[in-house]
C-alpha cells in the first residue's frame, strides 16, 4: 500500500468542521455586539450621548472585524465544500455526501470507549478516543473508503487494532451491497475499502 488513498472529502472533512464551528462561534459573538450597538444608537439621554458615541465607534470597529472574520471563514468553507458538492452531483450523489458525514459520526459513537471497572488507563483511552474522533468514512455509489489514524501510544494502538474485525463487521452490516477488503495499514493509518457488488 503506497498511499492512504485519501479523497478530497476525507482530506477536507476536519477543516470544514473547524471552519463551520468557527463561523458559528463568530456569529454568536457578533449578535450581542450588534444588539448593544443598536441600543446605544437609540439612546436619547444627553448625559450619555458622548459616551454612547464613543462606545458605538468601538463596538462598530469590533463588529466590522467580526464581520470580516465571518465572511473569510464562510468563504473558505464554501471554497472547500462547493467543489466536492459539484463532484458529487455530477459523478455520484449528493445524498452520499450527507450520508458520509452521518455515518462517520455514528461509527465514532460506536467505537468510543468508556473506562471499565478494571481501571483501564485513562490516558490510553483518551488517545484511543482521540484517534476514533478523527476517523472518516467516504460513501460513494461504487466505492466506500473508511480511514482511521492510529494513535502514537502502543497500548492505544492495540485497542484499535483489536477492534478491527468488529469494526469491519459493523461497516459491512451498514452496507450489505458492498464487499469489503481487510484493513490495510500505511504508517499511522488504517484503511478499509468496499466495492459495490449489486
Amino acid at each position: 500500500m503506497k498511499k492512504t488513498g485519501k479523497s478530497f472529502f476525507i482530506r477536507t472533512f476536519h477543516i470544514n468542521g473547524f471552519l463551520l464551528f468557527i463561523s458559528l462561534i463568530l456569529f454568536l459573538v457578533r449578535v450581542p455586539f450588534k444588539m448593544i450597538e443598536s441600543f446605544l444608537h437609540n439612546e436619547t439621554s444627553s448625559f450619555l450621548t458622548e459616551y454612547s458615541e464613543i462606545m458605538s465607534k468601538v463596538l462598530g470597529s469590533i463588529s466590522n472585524t467580526l464581520d470580516g472574520m465571518i465572511v473569510l471563514s464562510v468563504a473558505t468553507l464554501l471554497i472547500l465544500v462547493v467543489p466536492e458538492l459539484v463532484t458529487r452531483i455530477v459523478q455520484d450523489s449528493l445524498a452520499n455526501w450527507f450520508y458520509s458525514i452521518w455515518v462517520s459520526f455514528r461509527l465514532r459513537k460506536f467505537l468510543i470507549k468508556q473506562a471499565d471497572h478494571e481501571g483501564e488507563g485513562i490516558f490510553k483511552l483518551q488517545q484511543h478516543n482521540k484517534a476514533i474522533r478523527k476517523s472518516i468514512i467516504d460513501v460513494r455509489g461504487k466505492k466506500i473508503t473508511y480511514i482511521i489514524k492510529l494513535p502514537n501510544g502502543v497500548q492505544a494502538q492495540k485497542l484499535i487494532l483489536e477492534t478491527k474485525e468488529i469494526l469491519r463487521e459493523e461497516i459491512s452490516s451498514r452496507f450489505p451491497d458492498y464487499t469489503f477488503s481487510n484493513f490495510e495499514r500505511y504508517k499511522h493509518w488504517l484503511r478499509i475499502e468496499g466495492t459495490k457488488i449489486r
